[in-house]
């Protein structure tokens, strides 16, 4: 099966699933990025269970372990393998899978332990041919996921580790994998093991309002998942390094320190960070820095998008980031008029 396209929709879903009822697999291999992997997922699902309404797996939620509707087990009937040939979403260790809607015009991301591949083969000699805009763009998800991890209410000491990890790593390598491509294997490993610790962190401590806004914007616009992403994240670090009135409810943490923890990254990579103030700055400058270093326009504007359907929109697409499933884990409690700012700024640059 080789139709999935960019941002998979859940008519692929049905037609995949469809052909696989056709001859019984005992064994799903999905070779390929994020939408091949995340196709595979919901196709697994529905093989597996045809009596399965979509409209239940797309609901809203706080912790993907207590809600309502309930996963069915899958991997009784058949087994899923990922090989990930891009360097980003992690999809190969995650039990997330975005599927879009194409009649509503929207992304939902689906959450469910259920949905973790069985077996994950990372192999970064799948990569060598990757073009330098698709390394860049989804080496910013990496970032991203590993950012958003790191500050989440759920975060923990073994999620902080691999975001720490994957960061570094980022930083580090995809500049080279991005400017040398097949001709530098080291950056090309080191940029696939830090897609997949960084899936494996936010598979545990979940993301944020950075994913939340670009599900929509790319469920809209087509903007790359990656390139969305890093045209908000120095946004979203302002924003959530501001200490808040309201933070997010239910952290598992006393006291707001995503702030602390921005100071904390931009500590790591050895930038300015004398106060709290300066190091979320740092950071967020850093990966500004990073993303037009990589070629990436950081601003929706430049991304091709007309001013005047955007700012016509930017409170629709407010609306529906604020009820994205990744919203309820950002260390800030985000408000419609928030997102709306951010936005705002983030089509400028």
């Amino acid at each position: 099966f080789c139709d999935v396209e960019p941002d998979p929709s859940i008519d692929t879903v049905r037609k995949g699933f469809e052909l696989m009822n056709a001859f019984a697999p005992d064994t799903i291999i999905a070779l390929g990025g994020g939408s091949p992997m995340d196709a595979a997922k919901g196709m697994w699902l529905f093989y597996e269970h045809p009596e399965v309404d979509f409209n239940d797996l797309k609901q809203k939620f706080m912790d993907i372990r207590k809600r309502a509707f309930r996963y069915p087990e899958l991997g009784k009937k058949t087994k899923l393998v990922c090989i990930p040939t891009t360097s980003g979403t992690g999809s190969e260790v995650t039990p997330f899978a975005v599927i879009t809607d194409p009649k509503a015009n929207k992304k939902y991301p689906l959450a469910d332990y259920s949905l973790t591949p069985t077996v994950a083969i990372v192999d970064s000699t799948l990569t060598a041919s990757l073009p330098a805009k698709v390394t860049a763009d989804t080496g910013m998800d990496v970032l991203t996921h590993a950012t958003e991890a790191y500050v989440s209410i759920l975060a923990s000491d073994y999620t902080d580790g691999l975001c720490l990890q994957a960061i570094k790593m980022v930083f580090d390598y995809l500049p080279r994998a991005v400017k040398n491509g097949a001709n530098d294997p080291e950056a090309r490993e080191k940029m696939h093991n830090a897609s997949t610790i960084a899936g494996m962190a936010f598979a545990n401590s979940f993301l944020g309002i950075n994913h939340s806004m670009a599900h929509k914007i790319g469920g809209i616009y087509h903007v790359p998942h990656g390139c969305a992403n890093a045209i908000l994240l120095p946004h979203v670090i302002r924003y959530n390094g501001t200490q808040p009135s309201k933070p997010a409810v239910w952290p598992k943490y006393n006291f707001y320190k995503a702030n602390e923890k921005y100071a904390n990254l931009a500590r790591l990579l050895g930038l300015p960070a004398s106060t709290v103030e300066e190091g979320v700055e740092s950071y967020a400058k850093a990966c500004e820095t990073l993303a037009k270093e990589i070629g990436i326009k950081l601003s929706f504007k430049e991304q091709g998008i007309d001013e005047n359907d955007f700012m016509e929109k930017v409170e629709y697409i407010s609306y529906l980031a604020f009820e994205d499933q990744c919203t309820p884990c950002n260390p800030r409690l985000a408000l419609v008029k928030d997102m709306q700012s951010i936005l705002t700024q983030a089509y400028y640059g």
